[in-house]
């Protein structure tokens, strides 16, 4: 390995000006890559789109989320769901230095928003299901459903 770096120094040393004009290129690049970045105010961005998605909406904008940066780390994988709380603590201890800069760091949304956001839910309970829900909450409210689940 220390074979390529010491090639690849003979090589930036020999042709001084091809090698600045690169990494010049380079920067170039991803300065421009940089610039096309941007950053949404609107955590309704996170939603897929679809008719509930307004009511969706409406409940977040409940839960005030305006002053706050929302943070989302998801497990592609269905392998190890421990690593997502390792990996919540590791970026929790990687931004222990910004603490000055920070007001506060909630892990787990406040138990009175979360009764808020179950009193909503339950007051506009029929414009979140649909034909299908109406169906099988139907086909489990049979006498025979009942008993098997009670065993």
């Amino acid at each position: 390995m220390h074979r390529f770096f010491i090639f690849l120094y003979y090589l930036i040393s020999k042709n001084k000006i091809l090698s600045a004009l690169t990494a010049l290129g380079v920067a170039v690049l991803c300065l421009f890559f940089a610039s096309k970045i941007n950053f949404e105010e609107d955590i309704n961005q996170i939603i897929p789109k679809n008719e509930k998605s307004d009511l969706t909406a409406k409940v977040l904008k409940q839960l005030n989320f305006s002053d706050k940066i929302i943070v989302i780390i998801e497990n592609k994988s269905s392998e190890d769901h421990f690593q997502l709380s390792e990996t919540a603590d590791t970026f929790l201890k990687k931004i222990e230095p910004l603490q000055k800069y920070i007001g506060s760091v909630q892990g787990k949304v406040n138990d009175h928003e979360i009764s808020e956001t179950f009193d909503f839910v339950n007051q506009n309970l029929p414009l979140f299901l649909n034909e299908n829900d109406y169906g099988e909450i139907a086909q489990k409210l049979q006498k025979d459903s009942i008993a098997r689940g009670r065993g």
